[in-house]
């Protein structure tokens, strides 16, 4: 299903300020993979291979385990939703078929608004000397704008970071004055799921004892079968090219909203989509702290 033709690595190496990192040997879901790795700037990128998918997800193929079935009967009443396959089939996007080329992709969601800060800059040293704070992770908030200062162990300043709010177009914008873009909604479930068939990239099986930030390990953690941090936090919505299509989770809402463990974690579900928060987001009435994307390098 996945093409990865040589003759398109060595086009990817004369695009500027771009190096090799190497090739490294991933099993994810007991699928093998080599993965080649490079280096923008600083930011890591994965070759993602070509390849004809059938994107979607087909609910009727989904056979849930006794406990995801039993969380979703107790949200279904709580919230009088319609039977399990019948919601799973209206939160993800339908089968089709695509067509992907090749293209490096950023191996962690990226936020325009942030713009690092050196650790002994004035402003930094000048915050935290205020602020007292010597552990954890100290955020400073003003009118449109903020900082975050994260320390390691020993109480010193391990990065720094200041952040803007910035419109979705402001956003887009950012990452093409650095050469980038951001994915289509096919290209990000292609990327995430790497042709999985499964509701989620490892599986159909969630947990059902808790959502998934009470996990710190576990297959939504780990890099998938291309070597991507992705959709592994439902707070870690990622924006794509469409203005109401926004994957890899909800803000958090389901979460937050204690909606059931099930509903939590479908909402990490390769193909997932909530209409309904898209088109809030794209709305005057939506926003969000942060505008995460996921950068490509088309290789075309």
């Amino acid at each position: 299903m996945a093409r990865c033709p040589q003759g398109l690595i060595a086009p990817a190496l004369r695009l500027r300020d771009l190096s090799v990192v190497g090739l490294k040997d991933t099993v994810y879901a007991g699928r093998p993979h080599r993965a080649a790795l490079f280096d923008r700037n600083g930011m890591r990128f994965a070759l993602v291979p070509a390849g004809r998918p059938d994107l979607g997800y087909d609910a009727s193929r989904f056979q849930p385990t006794a406990g995801q079935a039993d969380s979703y009967a107790e949200s279904a009443a709580e919230f009088e939703l319609p039977p399990l396959l019948e919601y799973v089939d209206a939160m993800t996007s339908p089968q089709r078929p695509a067509e992907i080329p090749a293209m490096l992709v950023a191996g962690e969601a990226f936020d325009p608004c942030v713009v690092p800060l050196a650790a002994d800059g004035p402003r930094v040293l000048e915050v935290v000397a205020s602020a007292g704070t010597r552990s954890g992770t100290l955020q400073v908030y003003g009118s449109g704008s903020g900082l975050k200062v994260e320390f390691d162990q020993n109480g010193k300043v391990r990065r720094a970071r200041a952040t803007r709010r910035v419109s979705y177009h402001e956003a887009l914008t950012a990452l093409a004055d650095m050469g980038l873009r951001t994915t289509s909604p096919d290209e990000w479930e292609w990327a995430c799921g790497a042709g999985a068939t499964t509701l989620f990239r490892w599986g159909d099986q969630s947990v059902d004892d808790g959502y998934p930030y009470h996990y710190k390990t576990g297959p939504h953690r780990e890099t998938n079968l291309w070597g991507l941090a992705i959709a592994q936090d439902p707070y870690k919505h990622e924006a794509t090219t469409e203005r109401t299509i926004v994957c890899g989770g909800d803000g958090g809402g389901t979460t937050c909203g204690g909606d059931g463990f099930f509903l939590g974690w479908l909402t990490l579900a390769t193909a997932y989509r909530d209409n309904e928060f898209g088109q809030w987001l794209a709305s005057d009435d939506g926003y969000a702290s942060e505008i995460l994307t996921r950068p490509v390098i088309g290789l075309d």
